[in-house]
């Protein structure tokens, strides 16, 4: 839902992901290996943390405009990265320090590119009550990411951005640059940059949902295995700078954003973990050119058996004329999307189960400057899938779409369809011209 957000940060990562537990943990699904856990999934111990080892590029970053210690640490972990990832960088990664302030003003730089989108997609989200309606969601987005960044990878650039640090890099900072510096050594071979990009601006929001969690899942694996080579007294360091992240900006987020926003690097992680678990990082390296192309969805992501199996139905959207209005997109919801949007008025099981038919949709999402309005058709696996899901959405309708707007949940011939617009008349308009009326 919020895919197209190719800013990847790590503001909740240390804690969501990487932070150590005292569990044990057997589930195949999100956060299945964490440092400290022990699963039935075989994954390797500490002391191999560096099993898979390659020849590395060494760094030279004599030339680097800053104080030693940080250069010292920069090039141990590029050594680091290339031996925990198993690959080479075909070229030195390029590390631009800059200032706090310097590093906030790019990110919000980046992401007021997307400027455009907000407005629609605010009134979108406003319709289907899953934002409050004096939100401002740019600000919102704008606040979260430039106060909470901790560094990034530039995919435009190549540039791994990170702030200054006189004294040098805390555990936890050296453990994101680890994760930023995965980013730029499998673009450098992989070249996912360029591919994601596309996937956005063609607006195929489900693929980069499921493409972002393979790059993510990929670096938050590499981090993990790098926190697992820590020894315990810098194990400490870790988990106690970890636990006093202040995550209080997070934490106000609307839950359906935070969960879109966590999802990559959550479920990618275990998503990463599982095709490791098979092939090691060559079916990792593998994905790259193999997801774009299935086509990927979340569903995959969410339940790993499904990948290169169970692929997405093509749902063909009718054509609907609205005067007055732009179609601002038209894409595909999701399994993932479908989830984060039940989940505001079920539970993650009623969710994840009414969800997990999940065989593919299309949507049209239109905005008059004002006003949203939104069509969407789903297909399930089963009958009984789309009977499952037609309760969810029509309990959601019920308890979340405002009063005053219009919705309609209604089946036919195989397909349910979702819709919902701020103006009756047009919700009404929708209804006639897909044959509903």
């Amino acid at each position: 839902m919020v895919g197209r957000l190719s800013i990847l940060v790590l503001f909740f990562f240390a804690v969501a992901a990487c932070t150590p537990q005292t569990t044990t943990s057997t589930s195949a699904r999100p956060g299945t290996t964490l440092p400290g856990a022990t699963t039935t999934t075989g994954a390797e111990s500490p002391s191999t943390t560096f099993a898979e080892t390659t020849t590395s590029t060494a760094a030279d970053l004599s030339g680097l405009d800053a104080p030693q210690v940080v250069r010292d640490q920069l090039e141990e972990l590029i050594t680091d990265a290339q031996e925990i990832r198993g690959l080479p960088f075909l070229t030195p990664p390029i590390i631009t320090i800059v200032t706090s302030a310097e590093l906030e003003t790019r990110v919000r730089e980046a992401i007021e590119e997307d400027a455009d989108d907000f407005p629609a997609d605010q009134a979108l989200y406003q319709l289907l009550g899953l934002l409050e309606p004096e939100s401002d969601l740019e600000e919102i987005v704008l606040d979260l990411y430039g106060e909470q960044v901790a560094g990034f990878y530039d995919g435009d650039t190549g540039e791994i951005v990170v702030p200054v640090r006189e004294d040098g890099f805390s555990l936890l900072q050296q453990g994101t640059m680890v994760h930023e510096l995965v980013h730029a050594l499998t673009d450098q071979h992989f070249g996912f940059d360029p591919v994601f990009q596309a996937m956005a601006e063609e607006d195929r929001l489900d693929q980069v949902t499921a493409y972002q969690a393979l790059i993510e899942g990929d670096a938050t694996l590499a981090q993990v295995k790098w926190v697992r080579g820590l020894s315990q007294s810098e194990l400490g360091q870790f988990v106690a700078e970890s636990l006093d992240i202040d995550t209080s900006s997070l934490d106000i987020v609307p839950s359906f954003l935070r969960d879109s926003l966590i999802f990559p690097y959550d479920s990618g992680l275990a998503f990463a973990q599982d095709l490791h678990d098979v092939g090691g990082w060559s079916e990792i390296n593998d994905a790259y050119g193999i997801f774009p192309d299935l086509p990927g969805s979340s569903e995959q992501v969410i339940t790993p058996g499904d990948y290169q199996r169970d692929l997405p139905m093509t749902v063909a959207m009718p054509t609907v004329d609205l005067v007055g209005y732009k179609l601002e997109r038209t894409s595909v919801w999701g399994e993932q999307g479908f989830r984060i949007m039940l989940d505001q008025v079920a539970g993650g099981s009623t969710s994840a189960r009414a969800a997990d038919g999940w065989g593919g949709d299309g949507y049209h999402q239109w905005f008059d400057g004002a006003n949203a309005a939104f069509l969407l058709v789903y297909e399930g696996d089963t009958d009984a899938d789309l009977r499952e899901l037609e309760d969810a959405l029509l309990d959601f309708a019920i308890q979340s779409v405002p009063e005053e707007a219009f919705v309609w949940v209604d089946s036919r011939d195989g397909q349910l369809f979702f819709i919902a617009a701020s103006v009756v008349e047009i919700g009404e308009q929708i209804r006639s011209s897909v044959g509903l009326g």
